[in-house]
């Protein structure tokens, strides 16, 4: 395979992921809105590590500046 169509391999796959998932979530059983809460909860959570490793990661800086 060349480099392109590696690519365009991964970029198909990329779109078709989220229909498939929710199919074979509602084949399973699992309703669509609570596969939407879940990954509501989790991009929030993640939000949450990322703002506070920012604020940490800044403290530190500052504070190791400070030093100086």
């Amino acid at each position: 395979m060349t480099e392109h169509q590696t690519e365009t391999i991964s970029a198909v796959a990329a779109k078709v992921a989220p229909p498939v998932t929710v199919s074979i979530a509602t084949v399973m059983g699992v309703q669509v809105s609570d596969l939407v809460l879940w990954a509501t909860l989790l991009y929030t959570v993640l939000m949450i590590a990322k703002t506070a490793f920012a604020f940490y990661r800044d403290i530190r800086v500052s504070t190791a500046k400070a030093d100086l």
